[in-house]
């Protein structure tokens, strides 16, 4: 591959991860519907198909580790098939203080001493939600199902059913009190939420940004 190829790849891939910035930043302002542009970027930077290349296969970059905040699941309790639960491993936070309550993405910093990475294919593929002990998400099921199903790219009749499951899931509202005044707020959207922390492991991934500088 000549130089200049090299460098037009890396310029598509900072375009890239110019619009993941900026869609994030348009999600953290309220507009949670921008996380399906957040997973198109993300699909654009990462997936292969056998009619596409990813911008990472492109610049023989597939063998970087990529920022995680998700720790390992526990182990189902003995005698189970499965989760018997609806459990996102770290994908979101609930915000009991400070400016803003409620439910939203995980926007936690990459720390060198302490943060954990995985190879990419092990990243993409690392279950990150169990809804139920049947339905399982990883990285790549949320992203492409945004993406290519949901409004990201194209939108479907039908969507991946464990992505539908996640859609579709209800955990009712939480309700605080502080200073005498009562909030009150829905816990929904977790597929949005889950994909703008994506974003955020992306975007704090620093073998990822290291491609472009």
């Amino acid at each position: 591959m000549s130089r200049d190829t090299v460098n037009r790849f890396k310029e598509k891939l900072k375009q890239q991860i110019d619009f993941l910035r900026n869609s994030c930043h348009t999600f953290d302002n309220g507009n949670w519907n921008e996380a399906v542009r957040i997973a198109t970027s993300i699909r654009v930077i990462l997936h292969d198909t056998p009619n596409s290349i990813s911008i990472l296969k492109h610049l023989n970059a597939k063998d970087i580790n990529l920022f995680t905040t998700n720790y390992k699941p526990p182990k189902p309790p003995e005698g189970k098939n499965g989760y018997t639960y609806i459990d996102a491993f770290n994908m979101g936070v609930t915000t009991m203080g400070g400016p803003e309550f409620g439910y939203g993405p995980n926007l936690e910093d990459f720390r060198c001493d302490k943060s954990r990475v995985l190879p990419v294919e092990e990243w993409w593929n690392e279950v990150v939600w169990v809804i139920s002990p049947e339905s399982r998400l990883t990285r790549k099921r949320l992203v492409l199902s945004a993406a290519n199903q949901d409004g990201g790219t194209h939108v479907d009749s039908q969507l991946n059913k464990h992505y539908e499951n996640l859609v579709d899931a209800d955990l009712g509202s939480m309700r605080v009190k502080t200073g005498g005044v009562v909030f009150q707020w829905p816990i929904k959207d977790m597929h949005l939420v889950a994909i703008r922390t994506i974003g955020n492991e992306l975007l704090k991934s620093p073998d990822l940004l290291n491609l472009i500088r």
